[in-house]
């Protein structure tokens, strides 16, 4: 069957090699790992299916969706940064975001003006006529493999157990853009608590090999 080149542009948008810098990241994983929080394969497996379920997964999913359908994306962008939990968490999205704004602006002469990742990539998802429900899957899918690609890099996580910990999430990816579908701000939370203090501890970490 055909395949629609919009998922390839999709594809583009999502893939480790696009330069939003998000390598240099680590969404406080460093920390837990550094405190033993994180240990093993499963244990990363269990620390990334809380932040799918309740926390900036699942919450960034919300945000892109909103930025898809909304007539002032930049509204959306001002909550989501009120969201947005300690100093490295608000300038991870917001570096990555300028990062792929500047890109998608010049390869695709979209317009967009800076905007926090899940901000930037729903808008632009709707102004490249992405399909929304695919763009949300696929980022959360791409969240995944920049935290696991972290974790490996940092030693307690092989090359193939990180791979088998992607493919034991695609489920919950898919699961959370579905449960997202209709979702509006009021409906945005955060309870994955121990991932929300090791990203605001990193902040004094020392040594850290990632910004955040």
């Amino acid at each position: 069957m055909p395949i629609d080149a919009r998922l390839l542009t999709l594809t583009q948008w999502l893939a480790p090699g696009f330069p939003t810098g998000a390598f240099a990241y680590s969404h406080g994983i460093e920390t837990a790992i550094h405190d033993g929080w994180i240990a093993d394969a499963d244990g990363l497996e269990a620390w990334l299916r809380d932040c799918l379920t309740d926390g900036t997964g699942r919450a960034d999913a919300i945000w892109l969706r909103l930025a898809h359908v909304v007539d002032d994306p930049l509204e959306i962008d001002a909550k989501a940064r009120a969201f947005t939990l300690g100093h490295e968490r608000l300038r991870e999205a917001e570096r990555q975001g300028s990062a792929f704004v500047a890109t998608v602006n010049a390869i695709w002469n979209l317009a967009l003006p800076d905007m926090l990742l899940a901000v930037a990539v729903g808008r632009a998802a709707r102004l490249a006529g992405l399909d929304i429900d695919a763009t949300v899957a696929l980022y959360l899918q791409a969240f995944v493999a920049n935290l696991t690609s972290a974790a490996i890099r940092l030693s307690p996580v092989g090359q193939t157990a990180g791979q088998r910990v992607i493919l034991h999430l695609q489920d919950l990816c898919l699961q959370v853009a579905d449960q997202t579908r209709g979702a509006d701000a009021d409906d945005v939370f955060g309870n994955a608590f121990l991932s929300d203090i090791a990203a605001m501890r990193h902040e004094t970490l020392e040594p850290r090999l990632f910004q955040s």
